[in-house]
């Protein structure tokens, strides 16, 4: 609304919208008009919709961000730019706190959070309701905030307030984490995000309640000894299964096999009314640990792609939009890479984690790639690659520097993924 496009072609035409009618959603309408005011609307221009209306144009805007899946997943330059007005405003009239460190604690139908709350308070950490706090004060913790902590979720996504490579920490409600929201949302501003298992929510996603205990995962980020699960934590998982039991939740599949040696014996216990499981050792989760791989494309007419994780498709195989550049970023690793154009250019210059390899801006294709670790790297792992073509066929895969040629058809995806050597 404030671009000069915009006060250009649209400055007399009426904004409209429908206010919320529900009592209960007055005080998140107000919090609203009051986010407006801050990103500088005036709203005497706005006119509510309180009844049957007619107009002979009307002019719907396009969505800025969307995450129903993570290869479709975007932001616009304006939802960026929004949100730097946002912070910005809490920057000009920020006031100094003397704990830096917050936990937002979200407390609907989330199992074991006040204990994930109090471990991270005996962390320094300030346990904070954000719905009993105004939008400035909630803002001014954003800005002044040296590390954010949060279980995944609404809570979460204020990090996206927080200044440039500031420590966040968050908790996914499911053992697999498989919602895009806040992933993309990293991205709008650069984050320090760290996302640590801590859950025993083993029912699907229809399931509302969810189950945190204190894991080994989040024991070994602070750096503390874990000497296994505690009664504590049995309390916790039990009141979780007998909140969901009944309820006729199906377990994931894609979370069963972390799982299935565990819930047998929690339900024979609930079938015999045993309130307590002290003996039964759970087993560990994640022994390795390992950083993600992550590749981000370049595609015509769309920009930059979100950063997608190991073995995601990078691209849009089933649109005739062609890749014109690539980044693969691999923490604690050296991951090189290049593009091929064509005949005359041959290959571009070889780069590495999170360099650009190929163009943006020039229109330029590219029909081919190749990507390996230097020698350390290569050690440990191999990695292997293939790319989407506009005839609608996968290469093969190829692996450790091996080029891989589209033969004359423009690359529209790419997919890798990495082989453990260890």
């Amino acid at each position: 609304m404030e671009s000069d496009f915009f006060k250009q072609e649209f400055k007399n035409c009426p904004i409209v919208y429908i206010p919320f009618i529900d009592e209960k959603r007055k005080r998140i309408e107000s919090t609203f008009w009051r986010l407006l005011e801050i990103l500088g609307i005036d709203l005497d221009k706005l006119q509510p919709i309180t009844q049957p209306t007619r107009f002979e144009n009307i002019i719907l805007p396009d969505e800025s961000f969307r995450s129903d899946h993570l290869k479709d997943g975007f932001f616009t330059n304006e939802y960026r730019v929004a949100i730097e007005r946002i912070r910005n405003f809490a920057l000009k009239n920020r006031t100094p706190l003397s704990n830096k460190k917050v936990f937002y604690f979200h407390g609907m139908a989330q199992i074991g959070e006040e204990r994930l709350a109090e471990y991270f308070k005996s962390k320094g950490y300030d346990v904070v309701r954000p719905e009993k706090l105004t939008i400035e004060e909630q803002l001014n913790l954003m800005i002044n905030c040296e590390s954010f902590a949060s279980s995944l979720g609404s809570c979460s996504h204020n990090s996206v307030f927080l200044r440039d490579n500031i420590e966040a920490i968050f908790i996914p409600r499911e053992a697999l984490f498989g919602k895009p929201h806040q992933l993309i949302l990293d991205q709008v501003h650069p984050i320090k995000a760290n996302y640590i298992d801590s859950t025993l929510s083993v029912y699907d996603k229809g399931n509302r309640y969810k189950c945190y205990i204190i894991s080994e995962q989040l024991k070994k980020f602070f750096g503390d000894k874990w000497n296994g699960y505690e009664e504590d934590d049995f309390k916790i998982f039990l009141e979780y299964v007998r909140n969901s039991i009944g309820k006729n939740f199906e377990i994931d599949t894609r979370e069963k096999k972390y799982y299935d040696s565990i819930l047998p014996d929690f339900m024979a216990q609930l079938n015999q009314h045993k309130d307590l499981i002290v003996s039964y050792d759970m087993p560990k989760r994640w022994d390795k640990f390992q950083p993600l791989l992550s590749c981000q494309a370049h595609i015509h007419s769309k920009g930059w792609g979100v950063w997608g994780f190991e073995d995601s498709i990078n691209g849009y195989p089933n649109e005739k939009v062609d890749i014109q550049a690539i980044k693969i970023n691999f923490p604690g690793h050296k991951v090189c890479y290049s593009v091929y154009f064509n005949e005359q250019e041959g290959w571009s210059e070889e780069v590495s984690n999170g360099e650009q390899a190929g163009t943006t801006g020039k229109f330029k294709s590219i029909f081919g790639v190749r990507i390996r670790f230097d020698e350390a790297g290569a050690k440990k792992f191999d990695i292997l690659y293939r790319v989407h073509k506009f005839d609608g066929n996968w290469t093969a895969w190829a692996k450790n520097g091996e080029a891989i040629y589209s033969f004359g058809q423009k690359l529209n995806a790419i997919q890798i993924k990495l082989k453990n050597k260890t």
